[in-house]
């Protein structure tokens, strides 16, 4: 399993245009093979920050994703920052609180 995980920063009045220009391409990617979890969203805290996170079956998976991605069909507002990883995790239980 890979996952990607990270943060950009944009202009906090800027935030939700870029976060709406990306919906239909989160759709997209989640109904790709080997695609168990993707989303960007807004932070709660810091206004122009947008946290990412993304899960894949395999690190094929997530080539094959990275291979057929197209640029945006229209301009989204500038991002002014990323900071973002990538894991190889090789396994995983459930989590109780």
């Amino acid at each position: 399993m890979v996952i990607v995980a990270g943060k950009g920063y944009v202009d906090p009045g800027h935030r939700q245009a870029l976060l709406s220009s990306l919906q239909a391409s989160v759709r997209q990617t989640r109904a790709e093979p080997g695609c168990l979890d993707y989303v960007v969203a807004a932070d709660p805290v810091e206004p122009g920050r947008v946290n990412v996170y993304e899960r894949w079956e395999s690190k094929e998976h997530l080539a094959a994703h990275l291979a057929a991605m197209a640029p945006p069909a229209q301009p989204t507002p500038a991002v002014l920052s990323m900071e973002i990883a990538q894991y190889e995790i090789s396994g995983s239980e459930p989590f109780q609180i």
